[in-house]
């Protein structure tokens, strides 16, 4: 029996009295109606050597997963916490938040009342993508660690600006009905994170997918693609060899893919078209840096009760350790 449509109640776990004893999270209790349990590690397995049509098949999978599509499969109050640890988070991406659709109909603005809520779903939806990322289970647990805390703005930000994309939103679609909307009443401490944020996915990313129509396809290519590149960032030879490996092996699958889904398209089209999604990653890396300040400033200041172990490891101390 479906659930019916309703607001969402925000449940705040780092407010409840419950003292923190209780087990972790049953993570397989979708085994039978998801294959991919386990928070994507069977979606991606065989990935690492396969073709173009097989990858593109596996994260797709993992994509449609991680967006948690059917509503009445899932719990209709949105349980969320930031006192979390990084390897919960990887392990448990449940610990952060339920698994609410991030795809739906319903449209509330953003507000401090469901900050909080909107960064715990956002940050899950990110570990559950990374937990079916083949070439990360090749990684030292620390490498990995610095590598995923380093690009999380960067797939969030790509993320949210492709789900704006993708309903013609003129603000930001942060997913399971959050969203920035230009034309009604904001919160006065949020308005310089959400304009500022909104201006650059906007103008420099969203009118980008705009203009070249981006597929479901190239934008999963993409989101692998900056995850493997990362700058600035120093790994000992094992892992740097994965890395570079990987981004080559991302990157040629993007160009491939592109000269074979437009192969009535002439030479100048295809590497306009090349040319205009590699573009657009210098902007996505801006928006993560609005993102990671404007997010650092109010985990300082505790808005919207943001503070937390896993607020402070991602938004504040990963920029003076790594």
């Amino acid at each position: 029996m479906a659930l019916i449509p309703r607001t969402p109640y925000f449940y705040d776990d780092d407010e409840s009295d419950d003292d923190g004893s209780e087990g972790l999270p049953d993570i397989i209790f979708e085994e039978n109606r998801f294959p991919a349990s386990l928070f994507g590690h069977h979606v991606a397995m065989s990935s690492i050597n396969g073709n173009i049509e097989d990858l593109l098949r596996n994260f797709n999978r993992l994509e449609i997963y991680c967006d948690a599509p059917e509503g009445s499969f899932y719990e209709s109050t949105i349980s969320c916490s930031v006192d979390v640890t990084l390897e919960e988070a990887l392990h448990f991406p449940q610990r952060i938040s339920t698994r609410l659709p991030t795809l739906t109909n319903a449209s509330q603005q953003l507000t401090v009342r469901n900050l909080k809520a909107m960064w715990c779903r956002d940050v899950a939806h990110y570990f559950e993508w990374i937990a079916g990322v083949p070439e990360l289970r090749l990684m030292d647990m620390q490498e990995k660690v610095k590598l995923v805390t380093r690009q999380l703005c960067k797939i969030i930000c790509l993320t949210v600006a492709y789900w704006t994309y993708r309903q013609g939103h003129d603000g930001i679609v942060f997913g399971s009905g959050i969203c920035f909307i230009p034309k009604e009443i904001q919160d006065e401490s949020l308005k310089r994170f959400t304009e500022s944020l909104a201006n650059v996915i906007q103008s420099n990313i969203v009118s980008i997918f705009r203009e070249i129509a981006i597929t479901r396809e190239e934008y999963l290519l993409l989101k692998l693609i900056i995850l493997f590149d990362p700058p600035y960032l120093n790994f000992p030879p094992p892992e740097r060899l994965v890395v570079g490996t990987a981004l080559r092996k991302y990157q040629t699958a993007l160009m491939n893919h592109i000269k074979v889904s437009h192969q009535s398209s002439d030479h100048n089209a295809i590497s306009a078209r090349i040319s205009a999604l590699f573009g657009a990653i210098p902007y996505v890396e801006l928006a993560a840096q609005v993102d990671d300040i404007h997010w650092a400033m109010m985990t300082a200041h505790n808005e919207g009760n943001v503070r937390g172990q896993l607020t402070n490891e991602i938004h504040v101390k990963s920029a003076r350790v790594f």
